[in-house]
């Protein structure tokens, strides 16, 4: 689903020079595309010479070059959107995009910005609907006899003070192992299993029987991989979207754990939303004991499976967030130009 093009002119910039499907895809959908690579002052340039009224940036932070345009007004209105899940704290930032699944009710307390809260999930998702690929857990190390618990958060997104409840889950359901990913940052990825490691021996575990880190894969191989699993485990206080709703398309039971910002809460509102509220863990302690009820009760788990079956409707291709999107922006016309923020020379 797209906005009425009738409505609406789109013009993107593409701060990179790669292409791929996502740029192709992107490119076909777009009035006027203009792509880098280019210097701060050739993209301030840029954007002045296409005089937008709305300037929307998905994910402030996530490159240095982002940061740098989105402190200067270069639109009327400026807008950015959940890529990077927190407040940019910038003056020249006049709204902010999340959703309606995803805040608590003090949320704007937590925002510079102005909040907008698009219709439940804030966004139109579309399924993977793809073959999952034959997987052969044993050239990992994955025993399929164990009970195999999905753990796919980014190495980042693994807080230490959440670091027991793996062994902890470990203890009480014994024959399992937890499949985490390397990522791209080998850093990162090492400390996490240096961290985790240490603490499974903290509690006289020993981390190789538990613990297996396989290579980050493609769509195909990673659904093929959760057909195998039993539970996927939701990362604690910064939690994923993406995985959560490929774990959800592959009907694998997901345990959540609801945090306090809108970050630690995509997993907990996509539970909400397809009306899996016992799914969603409020303390560490909860999160183990949904975990281990998962793994340990057959019949549970199948229930699970069912009810995620019939709240798929809720969560894939739901244009109600478009159309609430398509109204906000035609709105802002009719509201004052914001004065805040730094203008480039």
């Amino acid at each position: 689903q797209s906005f009425d093009r009738e409505r609406f002119e789109l013009v993107v910039f593409s701060l990179s020079d790669r292409a791929d499907a996502e740029t192709s895809w992107a490119h076909g959908k777009s009035d006027v595309f203009v792509s880098g690579p280019k210097a701060l002052a050739q993209w301030v340039e840029a954007m002045r010479e296409q005089s937008c009224e709305i300037l929307l940036y998905p994910g402030v932070g996530l490159d240095p070059l982002t940061l740098q345009l989105a402190s200067l007004r270069l639109a009327p209105h400026q807008l950015a959107a959940w890529g990077h899940p927190e407040t940019t704290g910038l003056p020249t930032m006049d709204h902010y995009l999340s959703a309606q699944c995803f805040e608590p009710p003090e949320a704007q307390d937590y925002y510079s910005e102005k909040l907008v809260p698009l219709a439940n999930l804030g966004c139109y998702y579309e399924p993977y609907a793809l073959s999952p690929a034959a997987v052969d857990l044993r050239r990992w190390g994955i025993d399929s006899r164990r009970t195999l618990f999905v753990c796919a958060g980014m190495p980042f997104k693994y807080a230490p003070r959440h670091d027991h409840v793996f062994p902890e889950i470990a203890r009480r359901v014994g024959h399992c192992q937890f499949v985490f990913f390397t990522a791209p940052m080998p850093r990162l990825t090492d400390n996490l299993q240096e961290r985790l490691r240490a603490a499974f021996r903290d509690r006289d575990l020993e981390p190789a029987d538990y613990l297996v880190f396989v290579p980050w894969q493609q769509p195909a191989e990673f659904f093929g991989l959760m057909r195998q699993a039993s539970v996927f485990l939701d990362t604690l206080g910064f939690s994923g979207f993406n995985t959560v709703m490929q774990a959800i398309e592959c009907d694998l039971p997901v345990v959540t754990f609801e945090g306090r910002f809108m970050r630690g809460r995509l997993g907990s509102g996509i539970m909400r939303r397809a009306e899996l509220t016992d799914l969603v863990a409020n303390t560490s302690e909860e999160y183990v004991a949904l975990a281990v009820r998962l793994a340990t009760d057959e019949d549970f788990r199948q229930d699970v499976r069912r009810r995620m079956e019939s709240g798929k409707g809720r969560l894939f291709r739901d244009g109600s967030a478009i159309d609430s999107f398509a109204e906000f922006l035609t709105g802002l016309n009719s509201r004052p130009t914001p004065s805040s923020g730094s203008t480039p020379p």
